[in-house]
């Protein structure tokens, strides 16, 4: 079995439709479980929206029950633009996997996000300068690899492709192709915490697997459908405002309130229902002065009218964009494992809800572009 643990659900299911394009059999869990015959199982956790000592502890615990299994294939999905706590995370995980070397090739070039002479650079441009400078919980103001890992840089490097990883430590691989994947796979990884993105997840499997990738074909979605964005990143908010009929944004008196009344949820509820009536598909959102507000405050807060969405309507097919958010509507319905059936395009993973009939979750990071399924026109 080969196992993986993901800091957030959009990262989980990514991998999950990688594991696919290789014909291998996926379960997404939020636990550490040897009761499923799945080739490959992928393990949630929301640590990246932790204290950075709950992280720790959370990614501690599961890979010592990952190890009791004893995977073929241990690997630890990151952030590709290395938000959250990656370091001191990657060194408890070593300590409990009782290794000594490390090796984090985070780029993923499928998507533009390369890392050469030691700078992250997407599409050409630092990463920085991008919309990522903005995010709400870990803004990106450097594009030095090293400083933007944080503080616990001591024994850590990054290297370019030729270079041999660190005896004792955290070895950070440049990559600016898929080729330069190949070939951080091609050294010698024994007893190595193996961690990166999806592009290095692929290429660890492609060098046993045949991939059976056939261009993204993924099932129909359903009606009624609900998407739910998550994301502050401005491009996607925009994408949202163009389908503007279609949309239902959080309302001022539960914004503005720090607890607000069943009735305000009651009314959001009229709203959303009204939409789906007409279009049997709704966007669920909050408007850009939300951005003023606390994540998580906004987060439950959806989280709240999604559960009070599935008491009262017939949903069929939940969208959901963005990894935190993604997490705490989960949480927050008491759904605990997934079978990924389908990509629609790469990192946006279409999964069979185990603890529901016949309801699909497809979830996506908030970065990534809009697949074509998504379109609301």
């Amino acid at each position: 079995m080969i196992i993986v643990i993901a800091d957030d659900i959009t990262g989980a299911a990514e991998m999950g439709g990688i594991a696919l394009r290789y014909g291998l059999s996926v379960v997404v869990s939020d636990d550490v479980s040897a009761s499923n015959n799945a080739d490959v199982l992928v393990i949630y956790t929301n640590a990246r929206s932790m204290k950075k000592e709950e992280a720790v502890e959370t990614m501690v615990g599961l890979t010592e029950k990952a190890m009791q299994l004893h995977p073929s294939v241990f690997y630890k999905k990151t952030d590709s633009v290395l938000r959250g706590y990656i370091l001191p995370e990657m060194k408890a995980q070593m300590k409990a996997m009782n290794v000594d070397k490390g090796l984090l090739v985070p780029a993923n070039p499928s998507l533009g996000r390369v890392i050469k002479n030691g700078r992250y650079y997407v599409n050409n441009v630092l990463i920085h300068e991008t919309g990522f400078y903005s995010d709400p919980e870990f803004p990106i103001t450097t594009s030095d690899v090293t400083e933007m890992l944080g503080t616990e840089t001591e024994q850590v490097k990054v290297l370019s492709k030729n270079e041999s990883l660190l005896k004792n430590g955290i070895s950070v691989g440049e990559a600016v192709t898929n080729n330069d994947m190949s070939e951080w796979v091609g050294q010698d990884n024994t007893s190595t915490l193996l961690a990166g993105g999806a592009s290095f997840f692929e290429a660890i499997l492609a060098k046993d697997h045949q991939s059976k990738y056939t261009g993204g074909k993924s099932d129909e979605l359903s009606l009624p459908l609900v998407l739910i964005s998550g994301t502050t990143y401005q491009k996607n908010v925009q994408q949202i405002k163009s389908y503007s009929n279609f949309v239902s944004y959080m309302p001022e008196s539960i914004l503005s309130n720090d607890n607000p009344n069943q009735h305000d949820f009651e009314g959001w509820l009229d709203h959303i229902r009204a939409i789906l009536s007409k279009y049997n598909k709704v966007i669920i959102a909050v408007d850009s002065p939300a951005k003023k507000l606390h994540p998580q405050f906004v987060r439950e807060k959806k989280a709240e009218i999604v559960k009070l969405i599935f008491k009262k309507i017939k949903i069929k097919e939940l969208l959901v964009e963005g990894g935190s958010t993604a997490y705490s509507i989960v949480n927050g319905l008491g759904w605990h494992s997934f079978i990924p059936t389908g990509e629609l395009q790469q990192g946006i993973v279409r999964m069979k809800v185990e603890d529901a009939n016949d309801l699909y979750l497809t979830i996506k990071p908030g970065s990534y572009d809009w697949p074509a399924q998504w379109k609301f026109s």
